[in-house]
Order: C-alpha cells, then sequence, then structure tokens
C-alpha cells in the first residue's frame, strides 16, 4: 500500500480547488438596478479567471452604461441573449467602446444579437458614438453572434493577435433615407497581428472592412458585404502620420451594390509604407469604382488634412487577380483607377483576370504615377 506525504495531499486538495475555479459559471440575470450593465460587468469579473459567462438563450438585457471587462484569462463566454445597447445619449461620445474586453484566449461565441439602437444616432446626424463591440485579445475567437443597427462602426480591432472572428451577421440600414447611417465600418482593424475575418454576412454604410496602421498578417476570407464601401486598405498617413501595413490577402469575397470595391487610400504627405497586399477571387456586384489604389485621397469632412503633397506612403507588391463582376449604371469611374504621386509611384502592382464588365458610361483605365505601367495591359 503506498501512503502519501502532507504536502502531497496538499498538492492534491490545490489541484482540486484550482480545477473547481476553473469550472466557475456565471449566469448573467437581469440588474436589480434596471442597468443590466451592472450585471454583465459583475458576471465577467467573477469568471475572469478560466470560467464561463452564460447568456442565457432567450433573454434580454438593457444596458444603460457600458460594460468593460480586463484581465480576463481563458473564459469563455457562451453568448445566446439580446442585449440593448443604452439609447442615445451623447455622454457615450466619449467612451472607448459599448463592449470592451481584453484579455488572453477569450472564447466568445453563440448566436446572440446586439442590438444598437442606432435610429436616433443617425437621426441627430451624430457620428460620435462609441463602436459596439471592441476586443483587446489575443489568441482569441469570436464568433456566430449578430450586430444590428450599430450607432456607428461595429468592430474595433486593436492590440489583438493571433485571434479569429467568422460567422457574424452585421444588418445596419437606417430606416430614413435622408438620415444614412454613416461611419458604420464592419471591421476596423488597426495595431494588430495574425488577424483573421471570414465567413460573414454584412449590410452597412461603410466600409466592409478598414485596415488602419499597424496591421500585419491579415486574412480576410468569405465575407459578402452588401450596399458598403468596400475592402478598404487605409486611410492611411494621415497629417503626415508614419503608417506601415502589411501582408494583407483578401480572399472569395463579394461586394453587392457597393460604392468602392477593393482600394488602398493614403493621404498626401503622409509617411509609411503599405507592402503585400492581395485581392484574389473577389466578386464584385453592380459596384460604382471597383479597383481604388490612390495616395490623393482626401475626405471633404476633414479638408484641413489634405494637402497637395507630391509624396506619401509607398506602395508595393499589390496582387489583384480574378476580380470579376459589374459595375453600376450611374458608374463615373474608371474600372481600374491606380493615382499614385510623383514623389512616391507606386510599385510591383500585378493586374490579372481583370473581369469586370463596364457600363456604357465607364471611363478608360487610369494608371498614374505606376511603375511599369507601360508593360500591364489594363493600363493601356
Amino acid at each position: 500500500m503506498r501512503f502519501f506525504g502532507i504536502s502531497s495531499i496538499a498538492s492534491v486538495l490545490l489541484l482540486a480547488v484550482s480545477t473547481t475555479q476553473a469550472a466557475t459559471v456565471c449566469t448573467v440575470k437581469t440588474s436589480s438596478s434596471g442597468d443590466d450593465s451592472v450585471s454583465i460587468n459583475a458576471a465577467f469579473a467573477a469568471c475572469k479567471n478560466g470560467g464561463t459567462v452564460v447568456f442565457p438563450a432567450g433573454a434580454t438585457f438593457n444596458m444603460k452604461s457600458v460594460v468593460s471587462a480586463t484581465g480576463l484569462s481563458n473564459v469563455k463566454v457562451e453568448f445566446g441573449s439580446t442585449v440593448n445597447l443604452p439609447a442615445y445619449n451623447t455622454a457615450f461620445e466619449s467612451a472607448i467602446a459599448y463592449f470592451y474586453l481584453a484579455g488572453d484566449k477569450i472564447n466568445f461565441s453563440g448566436k446572440g444579437t446586439f442590438y444598437g439602437n442606432g435610429q436616433a444616432w443617425y437621426n441627430a446626424v451624430n457620428r460620435n458614438a462609441p463602436v459596439v463591440f471592441k476586443p483587446k485579445a489575443t489568441n482569441s475567437y469570436f464568433g456566430g453572434f449578430t450586430i444590428k443597427q450599430a450607432p456607428r462602426a461595429h468592430f474595433s480591432i486593436n492590440g489583438c493577435s493571433n485571434t479569429i472572428f467568422e460567422n457574424l451577421t452585421i444588418n445596419t440600414v437606417s430606416s430614413k433615407a435622408s438620415y444614412p447611417a454613416k461611419n458604420t465600418d464592419a471591421f476596423d482593424v488597426s495595431g494588430s497581428t495574425g488577424i483573421t475575418i471570414r465567413n460573414s454576412n454584412i449590410v452597412n454604410g461603410d466600409d466592409c472592412i478598414a485596415v488602419n496602421g499597424g496591421v500585419s498578417g491579415l486574412t480576410v476570407s468569405g465575407l459578402t458585404c452588401t450596399g458598403s464601401h468596400g475592402f478598404s486598405v487605409g486611410s492611411l498617413g494621415k497629417d503626415g502620420k508614419t503608417d506601415v501595413v502589411s501582408n494583407l490577402n483578401f480572399l472569395n469575397n463579394k461586394c453587392i451594390n457597393c460604392q468602392n470595391g477593393v482600394r488602398v487610400k493614403t493621404w498626401p504627405g503622409g509617411k509609411g509604407s503599405v507592402t503585400g497586399v492581395k485581392f484574389d477571387n473577389i466578386s464584385l456586384q453592380n459596384v460604382d469604382n471597383p479597383i481604388i489604389i490612390t495616395t490623393h485621397y482626401c475626405d471633404n469632412e476633414k479638408s484641413s488634412s489634405c494637402n497637395s503633397a507630391s509624396t506619401s506612403l509607398s506602395i508595393s507588391g499589390v496582387t489583384l487577380n480574378n476580380i470579376y463582376g459589374t459595375v453600376s449604371s450611374t458608374a463615373k469611374e474608371p474600372i481600374v483607377n491606380i493615382n499614385c504621386s510623383t514623389g512616391s509611384p507606386c510599385k510591383s502592382v500585378t493586374l490579372t483576370n481583370i473581369n469586370v464588365t463596364p457600363a456604357s458610361n465607364t471611363p478608360k483605365n487610369i494608371c498614374t504615377n505606376l511603375s511599369g505601367s507601360s508593360s500591364i495591359s489594363y493600363c493601356k
């Protein structure tokens, strides 16, 4: 018969306690205060180390303040509820996000829905609402859920690495044509590495995805975007800022009734580089501006940042292959529109299998300050 010493018994007991802690389940319940953000924050705080946070299927929670959960480690979130964001209130303009999660090994999944109460923000022509969902996560997963009527952007992915976003549904459209749902980007990505965004359906009023500075190792695949501003790298280099992005892959995506298809856009006077960008097998149906690469981007609402500088970020190693579809009947831009700076011409841009059917009034392609354009058939 084998006997255990006191230290061995203590170790076994410690293991049992640790296992029990790891199995902690925190079920979100309606808050007695009337603000369910309180109970949501409490659930994350109680289960932040190895626990499971449960939003019960069929339940509805009403937020009147923001959710901010940090220091999460190995947390599972079972998201089956409807979460209503706070009603319109300018007091939220300074918030980081309505729903902010930070940590390592977060697994957030389920068929729940965030409802953003965005119409009041559109009606007020207020573009300063917080983003809906902001993770600062490493080695994590977010999938399966829905965001509707976001007041502004849906996902702000910043400070993340080795993280997957998939099987998401985004549906944000204003009920009033005179008050559109502007600035409602589906995914804004910045300062992140090793990010995968895939297999999602998006209806919104701005970029399907916008890639900002400090991003490398991004793969975007299997997205269907409707009514958006397309797949954008940028804008980059605003106000002379130095931005760097590299190794970006947009594969097997679709844009329907979009203002833009695929584009790279940098501000004049900006510094830094855009390298290794691939757009491959992209379907563009009834799109106004199919392919755009420009170092002359200027947002008219930010005219103070516009200038006529002859340099911008260097753009090189951009591959566009198997881009196909149709141009809208109202489009007034060419299928291929590459317009780079004299002081920083675009280099190593490859265009193959571009099969976008023009409209009757589609102008000829533009290739300005593009090195090697004389040997590119789509530039002739």
